[in-house]
């Protein structure tokens, strides 16, 4: 009886350890590396000694800091962009519909990407000059919802020569039970 109940164990074991989202960080990105983007611009700008001006707001009340940049501090502060990796898992694959145009307020071109299902990101646009590689602007939105709380997060970041010099994080969250929270981060990078 013993001897099952470990042999049940190690199965139970090596079966969760198969399924565990770090065996997913290989699979097929069919629009977007998210994941790439951010580790690029880290790694970029750990070689260099800017700074950062970061404005924040939480319903109404705003502080501004600013302090050298520090890959962790990085990592840390740009890990909502790699939320947007959604687009890429499995479920969503050929459910984005991706059209390109011209953007009526600028020269910039326009890519856009939009769930033609219910998706934690429902849009993604990407400005870009001439061609896709010269980025000049992401704009996204982040939902998530459970049973405790909701959450909602308008993304955009801006590139000069492919580097980040600007991002803003805006959104809402409501707690169960509580009012909802309105919140902002703006961060501009100087070079």
């Amino acid at each position: 009886m013993f001897q099952q109940k470990i042999i049940c164990s190690l199965l139970l074991g090596a079966a969760l350890i198969g399924c565990r989202p770090a065996n997913l960080k290989d699979y097929d990105k069919p629009y977007f590396d998210f994941d790439s983007l951010v580790n690029f611009q880290i790694k970029k700008f750990s070689q260099r000694k800017d700074s950062i001006q970061k404005t924040s707001a939480l319903d109404g009340k705003h502080d501004v800091s600013s302090f050298k940049i520090d890959s962790t501090h990085l990592a840390h502060e740009w890990d909502v962009f790699r939320q947007l990796d959604w687009i890429n898992k499995p479920i969503y694959k050929g459910n984005y519909e991706i059209t390109e145009k011209p953007d009526a307020k600028s020269n910039l071109m326009i890519r856009s990407y939009v769930a033609k299902v219910k998706s934690p990101v429902p849009f993604v646009h990407f400005y870009f000059k001439d061609d896709f590689k010269n980025l000049k602007k992401i704009e996204s939105q982040y939902e998530e919802q459970n049973a405790l709380y909701y959450t909602n997060r308008k993304l955009s970041i801006y590139f000069d020569e492919n580097l980040i010099h600007q991002y803003s994080i805006e959104g809402s969250q409501k707690l169960i039970l509580s009012d909802s929270v309105k919140f902002s981060i703006t961060g501009r990078i100087f070079f």
